[in-house]
């Protein structure tokens, strides 16, 4: 069972695809004033067992939603397991008024893990026949949460309870936290929002909770703070992949780095004279030049032995434009002459001409998370998927998925402060892979993961896109 702070119900009823299910039980709501529950009960074993064997004549499937009575606002409610359907036996009601005030204990007999996550719910038409995008994401990101879940409840371990909230805003962040002022989750995942993310990132550090930052990877979240992790990895780490990875394999005299004004350089993090002894030339292109000029602005850089080498640092979806037109120069420009052009995994969210570019052009790409569709376990996730939810997951279900079972095996296998146990041990999973790192922003003063500023997974590859499948490059 999954307990969410929900709304007053407005909606009832089924539809033929379970995602677009989940999102009806967040969709019925409409105050923050009070707590509902809902059951999504297991299928029947034997039930489910007969339909596997005819995928030809599986039926849509629907999650039952079960609306129970509303508690008061003064009371918590602890559900039994995540799994299980409800009864009031299963409920254990602890009064808030009756805790000591600035003092907090964490449940021993099970983990409790708080889901913040944007669902939207109340910028959808209850009317309409689709889901908005933006809250479509976020319900792909817990279709796969609970298909990880389901496989968890199979494996060795201390009971999970997973709480999950719709957020919207910072004051749905503040206040549902509030709720858990003095009996703090063991662990947090989310919120999108950065504002929301700095927020519970100090409320956790406080509340001595470890938060995982799925969607939000930035050094000015927090600072000395163990608690706070970013599953992927900042943008420093992808300059830096970058910068080695290029200097390892051209000569530095064959590289450029290319920016669109002095005050955008992002010099300093490939030119550190303190790691390097020679230095990468760099290049300002302005972005009207490069647009609209009717010179050969790269032909007079372009090498006659060897590769040719560009690195555009370039992560904002402003950037969308010049890359786009970069890219075309590069085209247009280089002849029979070897070009390779470094980018980050940010550029596969811009506009589908500059994708264009990367299946046919030698672009590679610093990139966290990359999904191998030949991988057997990538194979079975989304048979699995389609046979449950009638539906094919999108990337979010992969990245649901494997946040959920990175973090609840480190909980089980390690404790509440996994981040600094098992430093060095990598684990793979569906779209990723997670090596936790402690990130010190300023110079490292002592080994102690204690002291970091924060933690981030460091799992970064090198690729290349052919035909829309990532090819990874040593």
């Amino acid at each position: 069972m999954i307990l969410a702070q929900n709304h007053q119900p407005l909606l009832n009823g089924n539809s033929s695809l379970v995602v677009s299910t989940l999102f009806m039980i967040f969709l019925s709501a409409c105050a923050v004033k009070k707590s509902s529950m809902h059951t999504i009960p297991k299928a029947d074993k034997s039930e489910t067992n007969n339909r596997n064997k005819n995928n030809s004549h599986l039926p849509a499937k629907v999650d039952t939603i079960v609306w129970k009575k509303s508690f008061p606002e003064d009371k918590v409610i602890v559900n039994s397991d995540p799994d299980q359907s409800t009864n009031p036996s299963d409920q254990v009601v602890i009064n808030k008024k009756n805790k000591t005030k600035n003092k907090f204990v964490k449940e021993d007999t099970a983990y409790r893990v708080l889901a913040l996550m944007p669902f939207k719910t109340l910028d959808n038409d209850s009317t309409a026949s689709k889901i908005n995008t933006g809250s479509l994401r976020f319900v792909q990101f817990y279709a796969g949460i609970k298909m990880a879940l389901e496989e968890l409840d199979n494996e060795s371990g201390k009971k999970i309870i997973l709480d999950v909230y719709d957020t919207q805003s910072g004051d749905d962040t503040k206040n549902i936290l509030a709720k858990y002022e003095t009996t703090p989750p063991h662990l947090i995942i989310g919120p999108q929002k950065s504002e929301s993310v700095k927020f519970t990132a100090e409320w956790a550090k406080a509340h001595e909770t470890s938060l995982i930052s799925p969607w939000v990877s930035s050094s000015t979240i927090t600072e000395r703070n163990p608690y706070y992790i970013q599953a992927k990895a900042g943008l420093a780490a992808h300059y830096k992949l970058l910068n080695e990875h290029a200097r390892k394999n051209y000569p530095v005299k064959n590289i450029y780095l290319i920016s669109k004004s002095a005050e955008e350089s992002k010099s300093r993090f490939f030119n550190d004279s303190t790691l390097y002894s020679e230095s990468i030339t760099e290049k300002v292109i302005p972005e009207d030049e490069l647009g609209t000029s009717l010179e050969l602005l790269l032909t007079p850089l372009l090498k006659e032995e060897g590769s040719t080498v560009f690195i555009l640092p370039l992560t904002s979806s402003k950037d969308e434009n010049y890359i786009y037109q970069f890219l075309r120069r590069v085209s247009i420009e280089k002849g029979t002459k070897d070009v390779v052009v470094y980018g980050t995994y940010k550029w596969l969210e811009l506009k589908s001409d500059i994708i264009d570019y990367l299946n046919i052009q030698k672009i590679r790409l610093s990139i966290s998370n990359y999904i191998d569709n030949d991988q057997s376990d990538v194979r079975n996730f989304k048979k699995k998927y389609f046979e449950r939810y009638r539906e094919y997951p999108t990337e979010e279900a992969l990245e649901g998925y494997d946040v959920v079972k990175f973090s609840i095996r480190a909980l089980r296998n390690y404790g509440p402060d996994f981040q600094w146990k098992n430093m060095n041990a990598t684990t793979n999973y569906l779209e990723t892979s997670y090596r936790l790192m402690p990130i010190f922003k300023s110079k490292k003063i002592s080994d102690d993961p204690m002291e970091a500023d924060y933690f981030e997974n460091s799992f970064i590859k090198i690729v290349e896109l052919r035909s829309n499948k990532y090819k990874i490059i040593d």
